[in-house]
């Protein structure tokens, strides 16, 4: 576990409510998704199903890790193959802090693997720019997941 004087000081302007920028590097940990609803399937014509979804989840992550997440909701589809394996995904999750400040971010992956990009915020997530990848661990039976991510990013 890394700590720094710059996280341990971000980490306590964050909890008082005073944003200002700041930057980390290489940040990970895991986040836990469960559907929120069923699936949308649509069957296309080589048999491949392109599946839509909607999940919630919450992150579980290396400290200090400077956001208080208290919500984590995703949408977004992947393409099945007719052999019933995972190709192309694409979606788009924002995470809300106990104290309703918002991050959002784009994902795109195949296979279970891809990246994730930030690009809006507001309170003390404004101006947040960054990337990371992902890759699933763990595919629970009642449709769920567990993906461990690493990423770095910047506030204003």
């Amino acid at each position: 576990m890394k700590f720094t004087v710059t996280s341990a000081t971000a980490l306590l302007l964050l909890a008082c409510g005073y944003a200002q920028a700041e930057s980390f590097k290489d940040k990970g940990g895991q986040a836990y998704y469960l559907p929120v609803a069923p699936p949308e399937d649509t069957k296309q014509p080589d048999g491949s199903i392109v599946r839509r979804f909607s999940f919630a989840g919450i992150i579980v992550a290396d400290l200090p890790f400077p956001f208080d997440y208290g919500k984590h909701q995703c949408t977004g589809t992947t393409q099945i193959s007719a052999e019933g394996k995972p190709g192309r995904a694409h979606g788009y999750c924002e995470v809300w802090s106990t104290k309703g400040d918002r991050a959002s971010f784009t994902y795109v992956g195949e296979g279970g693997a891809g990246q994730f990009t930030y690009f809006d915020g507001t309170g003390a997530y404004a101006g947040i720019k960054g990337s990371g990848t992902y890759k699933t661990k763990v595919m629970l039976p009642t449709g769920g997941f567990v993906n461990e991510w690493v990423g770095s990013w910047q506030t204003n």
